[in-house]
C-alpha cells in the first residue's frame, strides 16, 4: 500500500517513475502525533511539467545535489536527518555521490 502510494505521488507531484524502492525506515512527528515512512528508488525518467492535481500550480523542478538542496530549503533542525538519509540511501541503492553542479531547472522529459 504504502510502495503505490509513493509511485501515485510521485507521478502526481513531479511526472517521475522510479524501480526498486527501498524501505530506509520512519519519522517520527511527534507535535503532529504521526510518522512517515522514508523511501529511496533510482529514478528512471521524468514526464513533462504539468499542473499538480490538487493545487492546480506548475512548480518548477529543479536537478540538485542533496547538499544543495539543503542550501535552498529550509528544513530547520531535521536537516541533518534528511542528509543522513541520502546518505544511507545512496549505499543502499549503489548510487555515487553527485559531484557539485550548477542547480538546473528540468522542464523536459528525461531519461536515466
Amino acid at each position: 500500500m504504502a510502495v503505490r502510494a509513493l509511485r501515485r505521488e510521485a507521478e502526481e507531484e513531479a511526472a517521475a517513475r522510479f524501480v526498486s524502492p527501498q524501505l530506509l525506515g520512519h519519522v517520527s512527528d511527534p507535535a503532529a502525533r504521526r510518522g512517515y515512512l522514508r523511501y529511496a528508488a533510482a529514478l528512471t525518467d521524468v514526464g513533462p511539467t504539468r499542473p499538480d492535481p490538487a493545487t492546480g500550480h506548475t512548480y518548477t523542478r529543479i536537478l540538485a545535489t542533496p547538499e544543495q538542496a539543503l542550501e535552498l530549503f529550509d528544513w530547520g533542525p531535521s536537516a541533518a536527518e534528511q542528509l543522513q538519509a541520502v546518505h544511507q540511501a545512496r549505499d543502499l541503492l549503489g548510487i555515487p555521490q553527485a559531484g557539485r553542479q550548477p542547480v538546473t531547472e528540468l522542464g523536459v522529459p528525461t531519461a536515466w
